[in-house]
């Protein structure tokens, strides 16, 4: 019997790594790596070895995860730098 890749395993790892590279949108492409790599994992545990790609799964699972969290961090630091600025943008339109 031929293995043949998963191709949860593969958008799971795509996904994942797309997430750590691509601001604001890589929230959403992390949340699919995640679903995505967990599907996998349980299509090639029941897929008897005739699929394969746990490891990509797994990989991009993770990735997932951290680009998530890289995602939540710089809105965090994007909105305390935008609240530092406002009292300075306030004043500025009042005396124009």
């Amino acid at each position: 019997m031929e293995t043949r890749t998963s191709g949860k395993a593969v958008a799971s790892l795509v996904c994942g790594i797309l997430s750590l590279l691509i601001p604001f949108l890589g929230f959403v492409l992390g949340v699919l790596g995640i679903v995505f790599g967990v599907l996998s994992r349980k299509e090639i545990q029941r897929s008897e070895k005739s699929l394969k790609g746990k490891g990509m799964a797994t990989a991009g699972f993770v990735c997932g995860i951290v680009g998530i969290a890289e995602n939540v961090t710089l809105f965090i630091i994007l909105g305390i730098i935008g609240r530092s600025f406002e009292p300075w943008f306030l004043d500025s339109l009042m005396t124009a």
